[in-house]
């Protein structure tokens, strides 16, 4: 002890002192800068454990977007009152369409078959069709359709005019390309004007059928009654 107090040897005691002086101070800053590290290391450990955990951008826009689109009664951000963009904009009301012309309406006269036999009554259809590119109304209550039917002579035995009374109008609207078909049964009756009763069945043999709709003509069909 009285060795590092009162230095010994061939130098004079200060230069001891000051070299003890300059150890000591290394000593010290070299402990200084290990507790300086240890404090940087510490901090650093608890910044990364105490701070706010980072969210994956990508998941987060992914969750929003599901909610969105999943969860009933969800509401659309945005500006209040803005039409979402990609919505489907509110039908229009449909203005009334006007009647068919004539030039826009195609009539077609159809039977089951071509030859009937003893009994069989032929089922006569009458189609009208709307050729035009645009809406239309036609008139369908059975006053507007008439049904002919003459021998092969070319003389008229039955027409459905001859016991059509004219009720009440009936219109249907028709879009481009739509038909609408009336079904009329033919007795194989004879018909008088005036619609009376107790007319003879005609004979055996080939018939022409003539067809209308509201004055537009259809194609007429040939038809054979036996027996």
């Amino acid at each position: 002890m009285s060795s590092v107090l009162h230095p010994v040897g061939p130098e004079d005691k200060g230069t001891y002192w000051r070299r003890r002086l300059v150890v000591v101070l290394a000593l010290v800053v070299v402990a200084v800068l290990v507790a300086l590290g240890v404090r940087a290391l510490t901090t650093s450990d608890d910044a990364q454990a105490q701070g706010p955990t980072k969210l994956d951008p990508s998941t987060v826009a992914t969750t929003g977007a599901t909610a969105d689109a999943t969860t009933p009664g969800a509401t659309p951000t945005g500006t209040p009152g803005a039409t979402p963009s990609g919505s489907a904009t509110a039908p229009t009301a449909t203005t009334a369409a006007g009647a068919c012309s004539d030039q826009s309406l195609a009539v077609t006269l159809t039977t089951a078959a071509t030859t009937y036999g003893p009994g069989k009554a032929p089922n006569l259809v009458l189609t009208v069709e709307n050729t035009s590119q645009t809406p239309c109304t036609v008139e369908t209550s059975s006053a507007v359709r008439v049904l002919t039917v003459t021998d092969a002579s070319g003389a008229q035995v039955w027409s459905s005019a001859h016991c059509q009374t004219r009720g009440e109008s009936v219109t249907d609207q028709l879009a481009p390309g739509q038909t609408r078909s009336k079904t009329t049964t033919w007795s194989r009756q004879r018909s008088e004007a005036g619609c009376p009763t107790g007319q003879p069945a005609v004979e055996p043999g080939t018939y022409t059928v003539n067809g209308t709709w509201d004055g537009v003509a259809a194609a007429p069909i040939t038809l054979a009654l036996t027996g």
